[in-house]
Order: structure tokens, then C-alpha cells, then sequence
């Protein structure tokens, strides 16, 4: 365990420019981390890893010939005092699942809360497993839809729907939905037509009220 004075060690593996820059500004200025190197792909962060001794690697790269779940296992063989956090925009719990079976220590959307980024960083580097509020979410609905009594009602519902619920839950609008899930507007509007006739709702707000008081989502 460090002492206060000592600096949490990242190397932050970042395929695109603008997040990379972006943030090794925002680490620096939380004053607690200490950015000892980037990479850009898989084979860059492998190479970094020969010459630098991360406490903690914050990851979202593409690979040719190797997916970010074989590296990380890769990473996590070689070097397993080293903690990985999955920063990610994806968004469906098999991805976190394989993540976390490779060796994965934490997982932040790029949409998580400064505050999530800070204490993700240090939460993993003390060895607890960490996941922002909108993944812990996802893993807990998903959770639930797979352990619905059988013959429920809701058994039918697919996993977009339940996430189309969360954003519901968040107050997210049609159009808010729409970018955050990458479907049109029509498309979210069908879902939301076809949750309150499944679960015989009012509105999208008594949808909500359904979800929470079955057991669906956990606000």
C-alpha cells in the first residue's frame, strides 16, 4: 500500500487521440496519479510494460489480430499485480462478463462522472473490483432478467428493452436514448410502445414504477 505521498502509477492505453490527451489532463489534475506512459494499441502497451511498473492500467484500445479481452488476459498471466480498468462504450453485460474473466479489476463508461473516474483508479489500485453506477446497473438488470421466476410476465422482455427501461429510470429523453444506444428515434419509441404493453403500464414513467416494484431495476 502506498503512503500519502506517493502517486498512484497509471499507463493509459487509448487508441483515439482526443480521449488520450483528455485523459492524462484529467489524472494529472486530481494530483494523486502519476502518468508513467500510453500506448495506443495492444503491441504499443505490451512493449510500454517492458520498461514501465503501472500500479493501475486504464484501457480502451482496438488490436489487430487480438481482441482487448486477450490482452488483458495476457497482461493479467504475465504481470498480475498490475490492475486493469476497462474504460469502455460498450454497453451489453456479455462484454463486461469476459472482461472480468480475463482479468479485468474495473469497468468506467466514457460517460462516467469525474468523481467515478477518481475513485475507480483508486478503488482498483487497493484491490477491490470496481463499476461505475450506469455498469453496475446493466449487471444487476441483467442479473435479474436472468433469474425472473418462469412463466413471469416479464420473462419476455430482451435486454435492449431493459436497457431502454435504465435510461427511462435516468430520466433520459427519446432523443437522449437515441445517441446513447446508437438506434433511431423511431426505434426507441417502438421499444418504449411495446414495454407498456408488455408490462400493462400507463406511461413511461408508471413503466418505471413497474420495473422498480418487480424487481426489474434497481434504482
Amino acid at each position: 500500500m502506498r503512503s500519502e505521498l506517493e502517486k498512484i502509477k497509471v499507463v493509459i492505453a487509448e487508441d483515439q487521440k482526443l480521449i488520450l490527451h483528455s485523459l492524462i489532463s484529467l489524472l494529472i489534475s486530481f494530483g494523486d496519479f502519476e502518468i508513467v506512459g500510453t500506448a495506443s494499441d495492444g503491441e504499443g502497451l505490451i512493449k510500454k510494460l517492458e520498461s514501465v511498473k503501472p500500479d493501475v492500467i486504464l484501457m480502451d484500445i482496438k488490436n489487430q489480430g487480438s481482441t482487448q479481452s486477450n490482452i488483458i488476459r495476457n497482461i493479467s498471466e504475465k504481470t498480475p499485480w498490475i490492475k486493469i480498468i476497462s474504460l469502455s462504450a460498450h454497453n451489453h453485460p456479455n462484454y463486461i462478463k469476459e472482461m472480468l474473466k480475463n482479468g479485468a479489476k474495473g469497468f468506467l463508461s466514457k460517460n462516467c462522472t469525474l468523481e467515478e473516474l477518481h475513485e475507480g483508479i483508486k478503488s482498483v489500485y487497493e484491490g477491490k473490483t470496481y463499476f461505475c453506477k450506469f455498469f453496475s446497473k446493466l449487471l444487476i438488470n441483467d442479473f435479474t432478467s436472468e433469474h425472473l421466476p418462469a412463466g413471469s410476465e416479464f420473462q419476455s422482455l430482451t435486454q435492449r428493452e431493459l436497457q431502454i427501461i435504465w435510461h427511462l429510470s435516468e430520466g433520459d429523453t427519446t432523443k437522449d436514448i437515441s445517441n446513447k444506444l446508437f438506434i433511431s428515434e423511431k426505434t426507441v419509441e417502438r421499444h418504449k410502445t411495446n414495454l407498456i404493453k408488455k408490462m400493462k403500464s400507463k406511461n413511461s414513467a408508471h413503466l418505471v414504477r413497474i420495473a422498480v416494484e418487480n424487481g426489474l431495476l434497481i434504482l
